[in-house]
């Protein structure tokens, strides 16, 4: 079977992940053409991916090129014009790196806009196909921890804020910078994943950064409609962490390192069969790349890319669906009205969207 041909949006540092994705897919996936606004970085990355063609200009690209679906590896702020620029071009796959967006409005009408296209849109959280998630998700799923009572769920890495904003997007407020887009999203979208229930409710405190103005430090509860509660942290001023735990009437399942994994990865599941009493089964995921390989090295790319191929191909069904992207979206706007308001804040979710989304939403 051929590769699906798909084009590149935006070059930088993420955009090699994919193009190494592709180079380890066992042909599922082929890059064919790039773009991004400097000549010189389309034209390295074309020759380094083996594309046909490479474009200054990523509509020139779409209205040119034959292409079966493309990924979007640009700043958040410029996801939704990119998304709809695909979709109004007749590409009917995309995969859009995180953050989707980093306005829920923009979330619900890209959204509205794939379904008018009857077109797929997928959010790059590539976390989610690692095999210790699948693990997760096949726990809970089951059952095994009961009903689920909490979440707490972490993304930490201490910044010492020496770099230009110029260099690191991350630091840059208009290109969506800031721990909400950046870490927060994973927690956020672990706890609406596996609470069980819509979000409704949440309460945030954190700080801004001094020197950039971005938000480096976000602490939220959520409040979701079934009972349970999340608590979700993120901060550049704290020591790494990428925890997650989820608590049930039954058991408690742990991954200490849960998003970014660039080793071996572990899961604990612990009953307490009695008073002070406590039974644990460890559960153990060797690595399948070199301890010291880089992000854009990580196989869970290559995982994320030929689901993606297989989605085109019509054989599978996104590993995260576009409705879940919308409720992360609307919690994450929530979480930043409430931090500063100093206020709880309500999840807003449309009803049109939640009554036309149940049967798709996964989590």
């Amino acid at each position: 079977m051929k590769p699906v041909r798909l084009g590149m949006i935006g070059c930088g540092l993420i955009s090699h992940a994919h193009g190494k994705a592709a180079e380890k897919s066992a042909q599922a996936a082929r890059f064919v053409s790039c773009a991004s606004r400097r000549g010189d970085v389309a034209k390295s990355w074309a020759e380094t991916y083996g594309c046909e063609s490479y474009h200054t200009d990523y509509r020139e690209m779409l209205r040119t090129e034959k292409l079966d679906g493309v990924v979007i590896a640009t700043w958040p702020t410029g996801h939704r014009e990119q998304i709809e620029a695909a979709l109004d071009a007749g590409v009917r796959f995309i995969l859009c790196e995180k953050a989707l967006v980093t306005r829920d409005a923009d979330a619900l009408a890209i959204w509205e806009a794939a379904r008018q296209h009857d077109a797929t849109v997928v959010e790059g959280f590539m976390y989610r196909h690692h095999d210790v998630i699948q693990k997760a998700e096949a726990i809970i799923s089951s059952g095994a921890l009961g009903a689920i009572d909490s979440i707490h769920a972490t993304f930490h890495m201490f910044d010492p804020e020496t770099a230009d904003a110029g260099q690191n997007w991350r630091q840059n407020r208009e290109a969506g910078g800031g721990v909400l887009h950046d870490f927060l999203c994973y927690p956020v979208d672990a706890a609406n994943r596996f609470a069980g229930a819509l979000p409704i409710r949440v309460f945030a405190s954190g700080s801004d950064s001094a020197k950039h103005g971005v938000t480096n430090r976000l602490y939220a509860q959520i409040d979701y409609a079934n009972g349970s509660v999340a608590s979700v942290a993120s901060s550049r001023k704290a020591c790494f962490q990428q925890a997650l735990t989820v608590a049930g009437s039954d058991a408690i399942l742990d991954i200490p390192l849960a998003w970014s994994i660039p080793g071996d990865a572990s899961l604990s599941v612990t009953t307490s069969p009695s008073f002070l009493a406590e039974d644990r089964t460890e559960y153990l995921f060797p690595s399948e790349a070199p301890h010291d390989s880089a992000l854009t090295d990580f196989p869970v790319f290559a995982r994320q890319l030929e689901n993606f191929a297989r989605v085109i191909l019509g054989t599978d069904e996104p590993i995260m669906p576009l409705a879940s992207s919308v409720v992360n979206a609307f919690t994450l706007s929530a979480i930043e009205r409430s931090y500063r308001s100093g206020l709880p804040e309500r999840v807003a979710l449309p009803q049109h969207f939640i009554d036309t989304s149940k049967e798709s939403r996964n989590g």
